[in-house]
């Protein structure tokens, strides 16, 4: 359905009569979606440089692994059955809600009397992270014009970027100063605010479902054999590649029987969704939406590429430069702003000019560029040289990094919107959870191999057990020389894990090519009709063509 309102069943509301917001409204909506958004970056960056004295504040070093992975597997898990929920109930009730379980997760994390519960909790925030992610883009679908939405869906997109600037650091002043359990207890006025903003000032006409359905009947609707099933694959895979990178042998029973289980729930979500149709969780006419795909699968290899370089860079900066975790932190700061400027300016030029499309080819050639340089990183390369590497890496990043979900405004249906921005976070969330256990495997062999190659006399699994920080502990009567060649080993793993953000880089230029190269500004003013017109003019004139 276009934004001019073409018709259709009785039983969906018209985007018109959901209403567009305007000036003041519209700036105070959007900005609690930041908020909402950043809670989701900033849980997923502050972490990082406290789990080493969570661990140790619960005496559980065997569980640090999970703080992480627990809630990568419910924010990824979750995408698709939100979108359903979003396309079948009100966004901003549903929204509210999704804050209030983040908040409980957030609670649990920061109140945590043990390991486990704080496990849970993670999971829990995990949950009301996914609603979060896919609220925002919702709403943004609901409150503004075709036209303007590449420029608002960047300012939300943005503050990944921010948050990718200060979590580090700010994650580092809390633990060294304050406690690890500010880090969780911040969200709660940040979650606060976002609550309030969208609840009383955001003012939603009607939902995408006829208000004359009733609640239980609108459950009815939900796939819940499909987001079943698609949860437990997700939760299959995600376990296999955390213990694969971690605590098992890829070749272990184990791993093997999840990645089996995975790929045949797998199967099963996509044969359930085949007979359901258009009342499936992801129907599959959206997934054969050439756009759709081909923005997914850039999506799942750009988060590859960005995930590899957010989560290792500080591993270059504590272990080969010796920096500490607040400082490691600050200095990722180029990465993060450079992100931030690329989503916001071609955000905007997209608004202006309506191609979207170039700036996903152009993106990954500067991604490249950027990865290539980053493989060149030495213990002794200079503040000018990493950080300009870095800028390079972060605009990369961030001019391709919201034009699928600009895609996805262009070639969908209003109503399917929400299943479309399911569908690309999804695929980006799997692709940061692959990218981080391939990551982590490749460093750590890489690791080991260099600590054996430089004769030193401490073992390969010593120092991994170690970490980036306690090198200086195992050098014996301060030995600069056994130090520097522990510097080298940590610089040339972390060369390795880019030359995988480079490949994964590469990987996802065919599908920016392969991506329809559409218009915004044209496709706004076209309706559902007029677009099937177009698209068989096109057909026609390609089959005269080759005739």
């Amino acid at each position: 359905m276009s934004l001019d309102g073409a018709e259709g069943n009785n039983d969906v509301v018209p985007l018109s009569v959901i209403g567009l917001l305007r000036s003041w409204r519209l700036g105070f909506v959007i900005a609690s979606l930041c908020l909402g958004t950043f809670l989701v970056a900033l849980d997923t960056t502050i972490i990082s440089v406290a789990v080493p004295s969570i661990g140790t504040g619960f005496q559980a070093f065997e569980d640090v692994g999970w703080y992480g992975s627990a809630y990568l597997l419910t924010v990824t898990a979750f995408q698709p059955a939100f979108g359903s929920v979003y396309k079948t109930f009100n966004a901003k009730f549903t929204y509210l809600i999704s804050v209030l379980v983040f908040e409980c997760g957030s609670i649990m994390c920061a109140a945590a009397p043990s390991s486990v519960v704080f496990i849970i909790g993670r999971a829990i925030a995990g949950i009301g992270a996914a609603g979060l992610y896919q609220g925002a883009l919702s709403i943004v679908g609901v409150t503004v014009n075709l036209e303007r939405r590449p420029f608002y869906l960047g300012v939300v997109l943005s503050v990944f970027g921010i948050a990718a600037c200060l979590g580090p650091p700010l994650g580092g002043i809390l633990t060294e100063n304050v406690t690890w359990r500010w880090c969780f207890w911040i969200n709660l006025p940040i979650g606060g605010v976002s609550f309030f903003l969208i609840l009383t000032i955001l003012k939603l006409q009607g939902s995408r479902a006829s208000p004359r359905i009733s609640i239980v009947s609108r459950l009815k609707t939900l796939d819940m054999i499909g987001m079943v099933l698609i949860m437990a694959c997700v939760c299959c895979i995600i376990l296999a590649l955390h213990w694969g990178s971690s605590s098992l042998p890829w070749d272990s029973s184990r791993v093997i029987g999840l990645l089996t289980g995975g790929g045949l729930l797998l199967g099963a979500f996509v044969f359930s969704q085949w007979k359901l149709k258009d009342l499936a969780t992801v129907p599959l006419r959206i997934l054969r939406q050439r756009s759709i795909m081909m923005g997914a699968l850039f999506s799942f290899f750009l988060e590859m590429s960005i995930y590899v370089t957010l989560y290792f860079i500080p591993f270059y900066f504590q272990s080969a430069q010796l920096v500490s975790p607040t400082t490691s932190g600050v200095r990722g700061i180029p990465l993060g702003v450079s992100q931030i400027a690329a989503v916001v300016i071609t955000g905007l030029i997209v608004s202006c000019t309506g191609h979207y499309v170039p700036f996903m080819v152009l993106g990954q050639a500067v991604s490249i560029i950027g990865a290539v340089f980053l493989t060149r990183l030495q213990v002794g390369t200079s503040t000018v040289l990493w950080a300009t590497y870095l800028v390079i890496a972060g605009l990369g990043h961030g001019m391709g990094l919201q034009m699928p979900f600009t895609a996805v405004q262009v070639v969908l249906r209003d109503d399917d919107i929400p299943i479309g921005n399911a569908t690309i976070v999804f695929f980006s969330q799997l692709g940061a959870a692959v990218a981080i256990a391939i990551g982590q495997s490749i460093f750590e062999t890489s690791l080991a191999r260099q600590v054996l190659k430089s004769d030193l006399p401490v073992s390969p699994e010593t120092v991994i057990t170690a970490g980036p920080t306690g090198l200086q502990t195992l050098t014996l009567a301060n030995n600069p020389t056994m130090l520097r060649s522990l510097q080298d080993a940590y610089a040339a793993a972390l060369q390795a894990v880019m030359y995988f953000a480079l490949g994964t880089a590469c990987a996802a230029v065919p599908f920016a090519l392969g991506m329809q190269w559409l218009n915004v500004k044209v496709e706004s003013r076209l309706t559902v009709v007029e677009r099937e017109q177009e698209c068989w003019k096109w057909k026609l004139c390609r089959w005269a063509t080759a005739g």
